[in-house]
């Protein structure tokens, strides 16, 4: 829903988590904007179903897999020099050198990214970004938010975001990051479409389950994330009668 996109739409597998689990009860401080969160969920929804679903559909339906699939690995490895960036600083220079030789292998033999030779020559894909960095360095991911477009996201992440998204508009300018950027939300989005469908289709609460599912997808990567989720368990059941 790319760091980004993935990080707001590359969903699928938290959603089938949640929605195959029963809701983990969470503090209210968890979600302090929920009212404004829902609303913004809404018209995330009202826009997807009027604009980008139909577009989605035609996207999937005239557009052979293998295109989609080369369109995915263009996208991916535009991402690499930021995830080498992101790896040196938190002092990963394994993952440093990974993205960097992808992103060389890739950009060559494969063709400007269209073709992922670089996991077929022993470096596989590692998504890092600045969110992952803040994190590493222990920053708290805050309350969760629901962006425009964008969806599911907390304070620190969309702060990360919004600090990468300015630093490539000022590196590539404008024009050009808005269309890189607008075509990888589509086609994350593209990747997802049925899943969103069905969670809509079959959740009493799919808000609650967009933001157990983040939640969730972050916690699995980021450890700062998982105590808080401890401890704020710990509140929940300590609480009860």
């Amino acid at each position: 829903m790319c760091r980004h996109t993935r990080g707001r739409l590359a969903i699928a597998l938290g959603l089938a988590i949640a929605v195959t689990r029963p809701l983990p009860a969470r503090a209210d401080s968890a979600d302090p904007f929920e009212a404004v969160n829902r609303r913004i969920h809404t018209f995330n929804r009202s826009v997807q179903a009027r604009v980008l679903g139909p577009v989605a559909e035609l996207y999937l339906s005239a557009v052979p897999a293998g295109v989609r699939n080369s369109v995915r690995n263009a996208l991916a490895n535009l991402t690499e020099p930021m995830a080498a960036l992101s790896g040196m600083a938190v002092g990963d220079f394994d993952l440093a050198a990974n993205a960097a030789a992808r992103f060389g292998i890739n950009s060559t033999l494969g063709l400007a990214g269209v073709a992922d030779r670089a996991t077929a020559m022993g470096y596989p894909r590692r998504t890092f970004g600045a969110a992952d960095v803040l994190c590493s360095w222990g920053v708290p991911r805050g309350p969760f938010l629901v962006l425009p477009v964008l969806g599911p996201s907390t304070l620190r992440d969309a702060g990360a975001l919004v600090a990468t998204s300015a630093a490539i508009s000022q590196a590539l300018g404008t024009d050009v990051y808005a269309a890189w950027s607008g075509t990888e939300l589509f086609v994350g989005y593209a990747q997802i479409h049925h899943e969103l469908e069905r969670v809509d289709a079959g959740s009493l609460d799919p808000y609650a389950v967009y933001r157990s599912a983040y939640l969730q997808r972050r916690a699995a990567v980021c450890a700062i994330d998982r105590v808080e989720d401890l401890a704020a368990e710990t509140d929940v059941t300590s609480q009860s009668p």
